[in-house]
């Protein structure tokens, strides 16, 4: 039997699409949910191939978060201002060894893939094998190299009856935050077998909602997992749809094409907020924005330039220009990180005065030239092409020329994965994915991510933080892991490896007939949660 599931067909989830197209006004939340609703979500960027195990960055974990999941997940239908609790997912439970060396979860009963696979610890095993086991047919060299940040610790996984265990090189007390990530999805085996590194064009996961096949550069259109193991999703089917320009998907919501903005600009929460029918959220998930430096290429290779850029930009005209919802950022640890406390004080107060004397030490020759990438659009760079221009102000008034070339959100992070070519000196990005977790800035600045390995794509080392970062990862006790953390922190904030701009608020806006939509610090939402009325 190849599937246990009742799909939509396809010509009835496009006529409930032109159904929900039509209702365009909201409905009171005391009305019941309609079972048959399509919830239309508007993508700032194009999507890519949905492989959780290959994707970086969020416009494709997103997506591949209504098909997929992990063995420990958020809690996104609870109201939190700290950080989601960790809870279980496809595992039930877990337990740790006294030495911190071993995790045991075990693998949920009663749950298949929507091919029909069942759910088992050796479909799990398989999961990790793509990840860890190059003897194994399913692993993958891109897979492996996107996902060093966490499996670069483990030592062996072993599946017996229906638990796996996760043995590692020495204790992880962040392990079950990092498992959240929607990268170490589970996927099907047999789709694995069968499609291998093609997957993300046939996805397959045991989630909420199903796709059949994805076809690039188009909208994509999911259907409800009738035998979701959770519950029956109050969704009948989720569509994806690309709307690059700001101002149509503002308008797009206002008339109901379109029901939620999971990432809502500046100028959409301004013409949007006296809107009695559209909510708006404010999840404050830690996340960072910034410009990071090629720390191996001149001119920014040197510590006082890139000290220099940084006290060069007033962060509070940034924080004007995107009406509040944005916090300046001093410092590589951003706040709802679980390192952060309030006695991290601002590093780089804008001083164009000290600015100019950083780059005198340095020597450098003046006007200085250097090119960045930015994205031209994408999840939260609604007004990137604002803020470059606030900080080709602010530089040029320390005679330094920012030149800028704006890529497509999507085309930029693939310029940028492999780390930066000799002839650029950085990009403008964010980052709020696992940002809420100290080890996050290992993922970011560790010696040991530089590319292939990980993310750190700028080639900053430096070696003292080897053994702090070793230390954090062992230590147990969550207030002596955290000043391990700051201390880590502040030695990369005096490094500068990045021009500290700004955290998002991130608000994203919903139309007042959607339900479930829970205001947690997530970049996520819980599909599963989610109904419409009327």
């Amino acid at each position: 039997m190849l599937s246990k599931r009742t799909p939509i067909k396809v010509a009835a989830l496009a006529t409930a699409v032109v159904l929900a197209l039509a209702g365009c006004t909201a409905a009171p939340e005391e009305q019941a949910a309609d079972d048959e609703a399509v919830l239309i979500i508007g993508s700032e960027s194009e999507i890519p191939s949905l492989d959780p195990h290959t994707i970086n960055g969020t416009v494709g974990l997103r997506v591949t978060d209504a098909v997929y999941e992990t063995l420990l997940k958020e809690d996104l239908q609870t109201e939190t201002k700290s950080a989601a609790e960790v809870i279980p997912g496809l595992a039930s439970e877990w337990d740790v060894s006294e030495d911190g060396l071993s995790y045991t979860f075990t693998i949920r009963e009663g749950v298949t893939f929507h091919d029909g696979t069942e759910l088992t610890a050796e479909a799990v095993l398989a999961n990790f094998a793509r990840l860890l086991d190059e003897e194994s047919p399913l692993y993958s060299d891109v897979a492996a190299a996107n996902m060093t940040f966490l499996t670069r610790y483990i030592s062996d996984v072993e599946a017996a009856e229906n638990t796996v265990t996760v043995s590692l090189e020495s204790p992880f007390a962040e392990l079950p935050r990092l498992l959240t990530d929607r990268r170490m999805a589970i996927i099907s085996p047999t789709a694995l077998e069968a499609e291998g590194d093609n997957i993300g064009r046939a996805p397959v996961g045991t989630g909420p909602f199903t796709i059949e096949t994805v076809s690039q550069g188009q909208q994509l259109e999911f259907t409800r997992n009738e035998e979701y193991w959770d519950g029956r999703p109050g969704l009948a089917g989720i569509v994806f749809v690309t709307i690059q320009d700001q101002t149509t998907m503002a308008t797009s919501l206002e008339t109901g094409q379109i029901d939620v903005i999971l990432f809502a600009g500046p100028e959409q929460v301004s013409r949007l907020s006296g809107n009695d029918n559209v909510v708006i959220q404010y999840p404050d998930p830690a996340n960072q924005y910034f410009i990071r430096f090629n720390t191996e290429a001149e001119p920014t290779d040197d510590v006082k330039v890139r000290q220099a850029l940084n006290y060069a930009v007033n962060r509070e005209a940034i924080e004007a220009l995107l009406n509040d919802q944005v916090r300046p950022s001093y410092g590589a640890i951003p706040v709802g990180s679980a390192a952060w406390d309030e006695s991290i004080e601002p590093s780089y107060e804008y001083n164009p005065e000290r600015a100019a004397e950083l780059l005198e030490e340095a020597g450098v020759t003046l006007p200085l030239e250097i090119d960045i990438f930015s994205p031209s659009s994408g999840p939260g760079f609604a007004a990137a092409t604002d803020i470059m221009s606030l900080v080709q102000q602010d530089l040029a008034a320390v005679d330094v020329n920012l030149n800028v070339e704006y890529v497509e959100f999507t085309s930029m992070v693939a310029l940028e994965s492999p780390g930066y070519e000799p002839n650029i000196s950085g990009s403008f990005n964010g980052w709020s994915t696992g940002a809420d977790s100290a080890f996050w800035l290992e993922r970011m600045f560790g010696p040991d991510q530089v590319p292939p390995n990980g993310v750190n794509r700028g080639w900053y080392v430096n070696d003292e933080l080897r053994d702090i970062f070793e230390a954090a990862r062992e230590t147990v006790d969550a207030e002596e892991r955290g000043a391990l953390y700051r201390e880590a922190g502040g030695i990369i904030t005096e490094d500068a490896p990045w021009l500290f701009m700004y955290q998002n608020r991130l608000p994203r806006i919903f139309n007042a007939n959607v339900h479930g939509i829970v205001e947690a610090p997530s970049t996520f939402i819980d599909y599963s949660n989610v109904t419409k009325t009327g």
